[in-house]
């Protein structure tokens, strides 16, 4: 190479500064992702708080952005794994998939932050349906309340875990608890509905489905749950139409499928069921999952009651929303007595209730509940 020694002087003038103005204008690259990232954020949790079924997965996708942007943000992280659970027990997501994104991000999370609030609710709701930690779960979501008393989303994480020990009345109210909070996420609203099914106030539940409706933006799991109730509430030849409209709204619930195809066998319309069964049963060997509950659906259905549990018994391996009910849920019990059916209601009752309330202690909240106006209120409008 041939140069002039001013020309050489130039160029080491200039090479002594270009890290500097590198720098510069990396640290300027930095705070526009950092902003960027803050802001998707923000737009994620302001959908996250009247979210549905149908924006789960815009709502993934702006927390997948923020972290994207800036892979320091955890808020981003802890949102998306919430993001995450929610999509799998609602069926908008697989929970094969779904779980283990939601552990990452949550372990990322607590790298980042591990006091943070959101965060300690993130992990006690992954505890309970994936890890099934109980104690763990409860220890978690009790926390979180002491901080944030009106936290919608551990209200309804202590309502499932009530429903899993099989104390109904405790569900109910901690269900209600969350739906007073957020009136606009359907899902916290279909959790109220469930309890009242779970109760086998299937009427009741009918009604508070249709007034849950009147809110806009439900999906498969109200779907479902007026399925079920459909079922109990009435002679079935009068619901099978209705159930039959439901499934059809909604093909891409398996569940649903599930329902209908049980609202089948029970109404001695064993050919439609069968048909039903088969279609799920090469999804399974497709390795298509989340399907398990339907399928034990149905076979409960038909009489099988041993093949039935052994797909109950996937469905609670799954992390399905549905096994915390297992063990009150009005279409199962025809397979009480079966011992495999038994020995996984043992499974998920025994280990639960391991932090379930004692008779003083559930003695003191119902007298509570009776005192406080809002329980009251809520009474008066299941009355009416």
């Amino acid at each position: 190479m041939f140069a002039y020694v001013e020309e050489i002087d130039s160029w080491l003038t200039r090479l002594a500064e270009e890290p500097h103005l590198v720098g510069d204008e990396g640290d300027q690259a930095y705070e526009t992702r950092k902003r960027r990232s803050l802001e998707l954020t923000a737009r994620a949790l302001e959908m996250w708080e009247t979210h549905s079924e149908e924006s789960l997965n815009t709502i993934a996708g702006y927390f997948r952005k923020a972290i994207d942007q800036y892979p320091g943000n955890a808020r981003a992280f802890i949102g998306l794994a919430d993001t995450m659970v929610t999509a799998a027990l609602e069926g908008v997501m697989d929970s094969s998939v779904a779980y283990p994104c939601a552990t990452e991000a949550m372990r990322r999370a607590a790298q980042l932050d591990s006091e943070d609030v959101d965060g300690k609710c993130s992990k006690a709701w992954l505890n309970m349906v994936n890890e099934r930690k109980w104690r763990q779960a409860r220890a978690g979501f009790e926390e979180v309340l002491s901080k944030q008393p009106r936290g919608s989303h551990a209200l309804s994480g202590l309502a499932l875990l009530h429903i899993a020990e099989g104390d109904l009345v405790g569900a109910s109210y901690y269900a209600w608890e969350a739906w007073r909070q957020n009136t606009l996420v359907c899902s916290l609203g279909a959790l109220v509905c469930w309890c009242q099914y779970l109760q086998g106030d299937f009427d009741q539940a009918l009604e508070l489905i249709a007034q849950v409706r009147g809110s806009g933006g439900c999906g498969a799991t109200i779907g479902v749950i007026e399925a079920f109730a459909l079922s109990q509430a009435r002679p079935i030849a009068e619901s099978v139409n209705r159930i039959e409209a439901i499934a059809f709204d909604l093909p891409q619930s398996h569940i649903l499928q599930g329902a209908l195809g049980y609202a089948y066998a029970i109404s001695r319309q064993a050919g439609k069921a069968r048909e039903i069964l088969q279609n799920l049963e090469q999804m399974n060997a497709q390795k298509k999952r989340n399907n398990a509950y339907a399928l034990a659906l149905i076979l409960t259905g038909l009489g099988k009651r041993q093949e039935a549990a052994q797909w109950l018994e996937a469905a609670y391996a799954e992390g399905s929303l549905w096994s915390l009910g297992f063990g009150s849920d009005p279409v199962l019990r025809q397979l009480r007595g079966e011992p495999s059916y038994e020995l996984l209601l043992r499974k998920i009752g025994t280990t639960a209730g391991s932090g379930a309330l004692t008779e003083t202690s559930l003695e003191s909240m119902t007298r509570a509940m009776s005192n406080d106006p809002r329980w009251r209120d809520v009474q008066d409008l299941v009355r009416n």
